[in-house]
């Protein structure tokens, strides 16, 4: 018995560690949408990424009231904090705002930098 429940604990942790890291690359992927849509004027639309509650959205228009919309709903087992509502300009792809965001769960945390040319780092 106790051999499952090692196994179901160190399950657990491990489902909680990919969560963290799933929100991570979500989070990567949609800047780098984002990015990649403002670059091509796509639909004409302003691009950015936004938090709101705890959603995570990648969007063309304005975080309150979106053209378009790519949500990604955070697990309650992770947490957010430095991510403020930023946009892409047309052409060269620089955020409006230099990012420093941490993003961390179960013992797993990861620090996203975008800066203002629009180079991302992970440490």
């Amino acid at each position: 018995m106790s051999v499952v429940v090692v196994s179901s604990v160190a399950s657990s942790r491990l489902f909680l560690q990919n969560n963290a890291e799933s929100a991570k690359n979500m989070l990567i992927s949609s800047i780098r949408k984002a990015q990649s849509y403002a670059i091509s004027k796509k639909n004409s639309l302003t691009w950015g990424v936004c938090l709101t509650g705890r959603t995570i959205r990648m969007y063309g228009g304005s975080c309150g009231t979106p053209t378009i919309k790519d949500d990604y709903l955070l697990p309650n087992s992770v947490t957010i904090s430095g991510l403020s509502d930023f946009t892409f300009s047309n052409f060269r792809g620089e955020p409006s705002s230099a990012q420093s965001i941490t993003l961390g769960g179960n013992g797993q945390n990861f620090n996203l930098i975008l800066n203002m040319v629009g180079g991302l780092s992970v440490e």
